[in-house]
């Protein structure tokens, strides 16, 4: 039962409809709404379906802001995050707020609160965002013996944070821009298409040569990177009082299942 005052809860079929007016396959629709938590009030869909420049490749992102939060679920190429309206307001002044600022559709709210709430998103402290890339980055300087036995998931991690880094660059000379093939315009570098791409078909296989590239397109743009005094990733998760470096190193670790970081909340950075 709904409390007084609460928001009301979306309707099923308006999300529906939303979907399909964005030529998403029924199938895809389909798995979306089932997916979508009993108490939400309002479905955002970000990313490249939302800004129109999707490729058959592309994955479906959305973010559900219910009054309870909740995990995020992959299934096939659809990503749903669950918010609640307290989590969801921590994006303001994130790069995942200023995304949604920029590039967001907002599907359905039930009373509006949604929309309200992105009007606040937009602006992004920089300093604060730096701070993390360089942070992330030090996972870079553990041993290689131990960056070459975990490459694909360390290679991973440089992608995340030089895609991260790129970002910040975007913000700092020019609008905010999400899009891997609008970077690879602006700072006039093909080669980003491949290197930032979270598609595997695109990226290619991760090899030593690869993470050292990332590595240092990271240190070109952020700086050389601090050393960290650990040996393993195993010393990060046991021994560091860090959350974003343990919930990365946990990450580089164990998640094989070709969507990385989708335990970790996207208000991450």
């Amino acid at each position: 039962m709904e409390q007084f005052g609460s928001p009301r809860l979306i309707s099923e079929s308006a999300v529906r409809n939303a979907l399909r007016v964005r030529n998403l396959p029924d199938e895809v629709v389909e798995e979306i709404v089932v997916a979508l938590p009993t108490r939400a009030v309002g479905v955002i869909l970000y990313g490249s379906y939302a800004r129109g420049d999707y490729t058959a490749s592309s994955d479906i992102d959305l973010l559900a802001v219910s009054q309870h939060p909740g995990s995020t679920i992959a299934s096939g190429r659809a990503n749903l995050s669950t918010y609640d309206l307290e989590q969801f307001a921590t994006a303001i002044h994130t790069l995942f707020g200023a995304h949604l600022a920029r590039d967001a559709v907002v599907l359905h709210d039930s009373d509006g609160v949604v929309i309200d709430q992105l009007a606040t998103f937009g602006g992004i402290d920089l300093e604060r965002l730096w701070s993390r890339v360089r942070n992330l980055a030090k996972l870079l300087t553990l041993p290689i013996d131990e960056q070459h036995f975990r490459l694909d998931g360390f290679v991973r991690h440089a992608r995340y944070v030089l895609r991260t880094a790129t970002y910040a660059r975007a913000f700092e000379t020019g609008s905010p821009c999400f899009s891997v093939a609008e970077l690879a315009g602006r700072f006039k570098d093909p080669d980003l298409i491949k290197l930032l791409s979270s598609h595997s078909d695109v990226q290619g296989p991760p090899t030593p040569e690869l993470l050292y590239e990332l590595r240092v397109r990271i240190e070109t743009l952020s700086g050389e990177i601090e050393s960290l005094a650990a040996e393993t990733l195993t010393d990060v998760i046991v021994e560091f009082d860090d959350t974003d470096l343990g919930d990365a190193a946990i990450l580089i670790l164990g998640n094989h299942d070709g969507s990385p970081y989708t335990i970790i909340p996207r208000v991450i950075l």
